[in-house]
């Protein structure tokens, strides 16, 4: 629920990911900001990917078309303040992301971020929140002790994280990611880790067809 906190820019980079392998795609632009949406339109790596946006009374209702139209890669982008719009999406999400940069600051607000996801979810919420570390080097002392410190605290994080790189800012700029630009980079690589261990935390990593026509794991 704080601005900066690599949102739009984590959706982007699954989206792309798991185009690349051949998932059916979909990204719903809750955030009154239209980032996802002004993201596709300034790029064309995008273009076989519906972008949409949605109110908060339209959030269930656009997923759940989605989902009926074959789409099983779902990604809602929200706004970085708690609204009924942030907990619509939360309501219909299989898995919230917390991106968190590491700082103290940060990471209290992603608390109140996985509280909220308490109130909404109950009893299932533990098994469906998951932070990521943004905008941090995997080495840095920080670093190192934000993951200590949420570890300890009982917080879920996922092992891969998005690093400080030029890369994404580069490829933000002309509306694609690290995937398309630079697939042999860092961080594409960052970005495949990252959507593998979602896969394997969703139960969803079977056979898929690459664009290329191999199939893939």
């Amino acid at each position: 629920m704080k601005g900066g906190s690599g949102k739009s820019t984590t959706a982007m980079c699954l989206a792309g990911q798991w185009h690349t392998v051949g998932h059916e795609v979909a990204l719903v632009d809750a955030d009154p900001a239209a980032t996802i949406v002004r993201w596709c339109e300034t790029g064309t790596d995008f273009a076989e990917i519906p972008a949409m946006t949605a109110a908060s009374g339209e959030v269930a209702k656009v997923t759940k078309k989605l989902a009926a139209a074959g789409r099983d890669r779902i990604i809602i982008d929200t706004p970085g303040f708690r609204s009924p719009i942030l907990e619509a999406a939360i309501g219909c999400s299989d898995l919230v992301l917390i991106p968190i940069r590491p700082s103290p600051i940060d990471f209290q607000v992603a608390a109140d971020t996985a509280e909220l996801v308490d109130e909404i979810k109950g009893a299932q919420s533990g098994k469906m929140v998951r932070f990521l570390l943004s905008q941090s080097n995997r080495s840095s002392v920080i670093a190192r002790h934000m993951r200590a410190e949420m570890e300890g605290a009982g917080y879920n994080l996922l092992d891969a994280q998005l690093s400080t790189r030029v890369a994404y800012g580069e490829a933000a700029l002309a509306g694609t990611t690290p995937t398309f630009t630079q697939p042999r980079g860092a961080a594409a690589r960052e970005i495949s880790e990252l959507s593998a261990e979602i896969d394997a935390l969703m139960g969803q990593t079977g056979k898929l067809r690459s664009k290329t026509g191999r199939s893939r794991k």
